[in-house]
């Protein structure tokens, strides 16, 4: 009977309160997420939560297979164009290389057309226009709404986050940009065309949520640095360098040269030493225009080098560049002036 009476008592006490100053209630992550959103700084906890991951990078037999079928590839043409893709999408490069040292003469001409189309498809974000006067059904109107706001924040806010499975240059932007088009535009019945906007709305919040979840919780990052000061002072290192040359750069828009310098002024008021400041936050920027900056392309030959530079004058006069660099400037400045209130 004693033994049945400490049960009863030992149930009766795991079943009171537990007091809010032993348990703390955390932040729901739609909190922290809303919370960056609105105020676009670069606050991250990732140093006081977790261990330092590694990173998926292409590896060296990746490298290596590369380099044995560019060397086995017989067409200089489609060996240029290869350089410039692999820039763009390794592992496209890789494949076409491939292709190349496997096909036959008469297909040779047919690589070369396609890689051609594949780079500048690949570099050029598709347009993306909601048209009211196609959006017939009244149930869509707000959905729609809801979408291209969801589809601005995934474009111009959460692709300048680290991203370190990303192997394609704005490659979830791209597929996003494609699948709305397709949804709204083609011929349908309009209750799929609901059905298929709000798995896509869904898609692309959970896609936000895990982009910004890594940037928030993680300590993923490109140089493997196992500090918070040693990963501000590689990524503002980085950073710096990349803008220094994209000022002397005549391939960049005049237009958005004080934006830039602006951004530079910026990043060097934010000390490496501050604990509450995550530099890396801007990694997704400058890492999908900062790979047509590299130095190893100064040894292309005179046509790759001017395809870059054409690349160059694209993506620094796009849309998204533009917005992008609105943003990440709005996210430094916001930083800088959360450490001024501190």
């Amino acid at each position: 009977m004693k033994k049945y009476k400490s049960i009863l008592l030992l149930l009766s006490f795991s079943s009171l309160p537990l007091t809010a100053q032993w348990f703390p209630k955390s932040k729901s992550f739609d909190d922290l997420w809303m919370s960056y959103y609105s105020k676009q700084n670069l606050f991250s906890q990732a140093y006081g939560i977790q261990t330092r991951d590694m990173i998926r990078t292409e590896t060296e037999s990746e490298e290596e297979d590369f380099l044995y079928y560019w060397k086995a590839c017989g067409h200089p043409e489609i060996k240029d164009l290869s350089q410039i893709l692999r820039f763009i999408s390794f592992y496209d490069a890789i494949l076409t290389v491939r292709q190349c040292s496997e096909s036959s003469k008469d297909g040779l001409m047919q690589i070369e057309k396609q890689t051609k189309k594949k780079i500048f498809d690949l570099i050029v974000l598709p347009k993306f226009e909601i048209l009211e006067s196609e959006i017939i059904s009244e149930e869509l109107i707000p959905l729609v709404a809801e979408l291209r706001m969801e589809w601005e924040k995934t474009i111009y806010v959460f692709s300048n986050l680290y991203k370190s499975h990303e192997v394609l240059f704005l490659g979830k932007e791209r597929e996003y940009t494609l699948a709305i088009n397709r949804v709204l535009y083609s011929e349908m019945p309009e209750t799929r065309r609901k059905t298929l906007v709000l798995r896509l709305l869904q898609d692309m919040k959970q896609q936000n949520k895990n982009t910004y979840q890594l940037f928030y919780y993680s300590k993923q990052n490109p140089w493997s640095a196992s500090t918070l000061n040693e990963e501000n002072s590689e990524s503002k290192k980085f950073y710096l360098t990349l803008i220094n040359e994209w000022i002397l750069d005549p391939d960049f828009d005049p237009d958005k040269l004080n934006d830039l310098k602006a951004f530079q002024s910026c990043l060097e008021e934010i000390p490496n030493t501050n604990q509450r400041i995550r530099i890396l936050g801007f990694f997704g920027f400058f890492s999908d225009y900062g790979r047509f900056t590299t130095k190893d392309q100064l040894s292309f030959s005179q046509t790759n080098q001017s395809r870059i530079r054409y690349i160059r004058q694209t993506l620094f006069r796009s849309h998204h560049f533009q917005k992008r660099l609105e943003n990440v400037l709005t996210s430094c400045k916001n930083s800088v002036q959360s450490i001024k209130e501190l």
